[in-house]
Order: C-alpha cells, then sequence, then structure tokens
C-alpha cells in the first residue's frame, strides 16, 4: 500500500530557509553596533583625560573575520594602550612629554626620570566599560536571536 505525503507550505519555508543567512547578518551586525557604541560610549567616560585626545580617540569597528563577525572598541592613538595597562619602567622619548609636563608645571626631565624608574600606572578604561555592559550585550544577541526566529517564522508562514 503507497503512502502519499503532500507537503504544505513547502515553498515558503524553503523560501525563509533561503533568506536566513540575510535575517541572521543583519541581527548579528544589528546587536554588535548596538554592544560596541555602549562600550565606546562608557570607555569615553571612563578615560582620564587632559587634552581629550585619548578620549576623542575612542571609536569601534567591526570586521568578518571568515565566518566570525568581530567588533573592536579602542584608542586610535598609540599611548591608549599605555594609560589602559600601564607601562614598565623605561626611558620614555622626550617630544611626547613636552605639552603635558609644560601644563603640569613639571620639567619634562623629572617626568622621564619618574618613568624610568617607577614605570607609569594603568588607569583602565576600556576593561571597565566591557565588564559593566556585558550583561547588556548577552542580551542583545538574545533579543537578536529572538527576532531572528520570529521572522524565519513569519517568512515560513509559522507563527512566531
Amino acid at each position: 500500500m503507497p503512502v502519499t505525503l503532500r507537503v504544505e507550505g513547502a515553498d515558503r519555508l524553503t523560501g525563509a530557509l533561503q533568506r536566513s543567512p540575510q535575517v541572521v547578518a543583519t541581527e548579528q551586525v544589528r546587536a554588535m553596533t548596538r554592544s560596541l557604541l555602549l562600550v565606546e560610549a562608557d570607555a569615553r567616560r571612563n578615560v582620564k583625560q587632559d587634552t581629550r585626545q585619548l578620549m576623542n580617540s575612542i571609536t569601534h569597528r567591526q570586521r568578518m573575520a571568515g565566518e566570525t563577525l568581530v567588533g573592536e572598541v579602542g584608542p586610535s592613538v598609540r599611548y591608549g594602550a599605555y594609560v589602559e595597562r600601564g607601562s614598565r619602567p623605561h626611558w620614555p622619548p622626550r617630544a611626547p612629554l613636552e605639552g603635558w609636563a609644560r601644563r603640569h608645571g613639571v620639567s619634562v626631565f623629572v617626568v622621564q626620570r619618574a618613568i624610568a624608574r617607577r614605570g607609569t600606572r594603568a588607569r583602565p578604561f576600556l576593561l571597565p566599560a566591557y565588564e559593566k555592559n556585558k550583561d547588556a550585550i548577552v542580551r542583545l544577541f538574545a533579543a537578536a536571536g529572538a527576532r531572528v526566529t520570529a521572522t524565519l517564522a513569519t517568512l515560513s508562514g509559522g507563527h512566531a
């Protein structure tokens, strides 16, 4: 006795499945952008300011690494990493310190010698910004997953 199966809505399901990579990518980029903006805003608030150059250089970017969307937040000025992590004792070049020393009424040589003896203290601004927002970031990606599910259910004719 032959069995006959008839699938209703298969064309809508096929269409939904074909569009699923686009739907996932759109929601993933949206959640990543919002996440990066949260971290960027708090990093800007956290950073110690002298000339605001470091604060104004903090930005975000997204890129694909194979199949993985990678988001980065950080400063574009080279010394940002040394502010975040501090530095070991070393003899720094004079030129980058001249403006700071002048604004603070200190001899450049005295600043150089202090850094040569003690290094610089870490003043984290990025890691605390991430730590503050990591739960919100998880929620943003969870909401993105829910929107993907709802969108695909709607496209396939199912219920959201």
